[in-house]
């Protein structure tokens, strides 16, 4: 409906314009952009903030001021809340009486946790893909490891990040299980503030490579045991590798 201006709601009653007229007037309303949706905003928010966070433009523990993203994102506040409440939901952001937001610590003690975890769930996920005798949740992640490793010849740090990240994705989706999915934002979030510290400290895009890579053969030969030793190179070990280099670590 074309919004009014004032008076124009007698002229809107006035007798009919011409069918010319009409159809000029909605060719015209048709090329005109839609506004993005609160839905919309509110995720480019979120997705920004995201990126500081992996370029190392926000760093573990700094603070979110609510009125900095306001004004350097162009948006509401009430946009901008929305945002940082639903990150802090999904982990990426941890909220502190009285002093507001931040962006969760990396310490050596969380570090190891949330590997463990990584490796009981992933290992179910990849169980479950086994188990499909059609095949179809294998060529699911033989997707997903195709787009990782096209992605990783680029030498963009943040294209990288989303690669990883899309990759283990990807792992969960292919087992087609509903719960790894519902709590799939709060691993995302704990997994984007891990590796974005770990692209920081020690960027090894051949590294990273080669470890997955091990991953994807170990997978393909559907035997446990190759499986749960390529799981914890990929996730114990180099989260206890980075555990040394988190700050306060113990030598």
């Amino acid at each position: 409906m074309e919004s009014m201006g004032p008076g124009e709601d007698d002229i809107g009653r006035t007798p009919a314009r011409t069918s010319m007229s009409r159809t000029s007037q909605n060719s015209s309303a048709s090329t005109v952009a839609t506004p993005a949706s609160n839905t919309e905003r509110r995720q480019r928010v979120v997705d920004e903030i995201k990126r500081r966070i992996v370029l190392g433009e926000i760093r573990p523990g700094q603070r979110i001021i609510e009125a900095e993203i306001t004004s350097s994102l162009d948006v509401s506040r009430p946009t901008a809340r929305e945002a940082l409440n639903q990150m802090a939901r999904d982990g990426f952001l941890i909220q502190e009486a009285y002093r507001g937001l931040r962006v969760a610590d990396i310490q050596s003690d969380s570090l190891l946790e949330i590997a463990r975890v990584r490796v009981a769930l992933d290992t179910e996920a990849i169980s479950e893909i086994l188990a499909d005798t059609t095949g179809a949740r294998m060529g699911v992640l033989e997707d997903a490891w195709r787009v990782f490793e096209k992605a990783t010849a680029e030498s963009d740090p943040l294209a990288l990040h989303e690669a990883h990240v899309r990759f283990h994705r990807g792992i969960w989706e292919a087992a087609d299980n509903y719960l790894l999915m519902r709590i799939w934002p709060v691993m995302e979030a704990q997994m984007t503030i891990v590796l974005a510290y770990d692209q920081f400290t020690r960027t090894n895009p051949a590294r990273a490579h080669a470890i997955h890579a091990a991953l994807m053969r170990a997978i393909r030969t559907g035997d446990s045991a190759q499986i749960r030793t390529a799981l914890d190179v990929h996730t114990m070990d180099s989260a206890q590798e980075l555990a040394l280099l988190t700050p306060g670590s113990a030598d």
